[in-house]
């Protein structure tokens, strides 16, 4: 014979598993980030190595390790760089997409949703314990 779940079990049991995923999550970020330090001094062993030794590559039995070149940009100065995006018509440094927390707030002063942008909003249950403000 099947009985309904009582409502407070069910959030009680969401919990508890919610809990448990938390502290493998916890647990696993932890031996990732002490196993990521691990290769980064491997891996800044191998380059003075290679710097020592004036090449771009070691080969091994086990694998090759090799020197590469990764490009990045940050953003000191968002202001500066705004001024230079206008100033230049250097549109295409930007990313494609768009703030929501924006569009909300100009769907909100304007009733309508900007030209070329889909706008939507989903309903999630949430499930908080007993005197808990809010969840990270």
């Amino acid at each position: 014979m099947s009985t309904t779940p009582n409502v407070g079990d069910v959030i009680r049991t969401y919990i508890k598993l919610r809990d448990q995923k938390s502290a493998i999550e916890a647990e696993t970020k932890e031996r990732v980030a002490d196993l990521k330090a691990k290769m980064e001094k491997l891996e800044a062993y191998l380059k003075a190595q290679m710097d020592a030794q004036g090449l771009t590559s070691f080969k091994s039995d086990y694998g090759t390790a090799f020197l590469t070149t990764t490009d990045y940009a940050n953003v000191a100065d968002w202001d500066a760089v705004i001024r230079f995006i206008r100033d230049n018509e250097a549109y295409d440094m930007l990313e494609k997409r768009v703030s929501k927390i924006a569009v909300r707030g100009y769907i909100e002063a304007n009733k309508a949703v900007p030209p070329g942008i889909t706008y939507g909003t989903k309903l999630e249950v949430n499930i908080r314990k007993p005197g808990a403000k809010s969840e990270d």
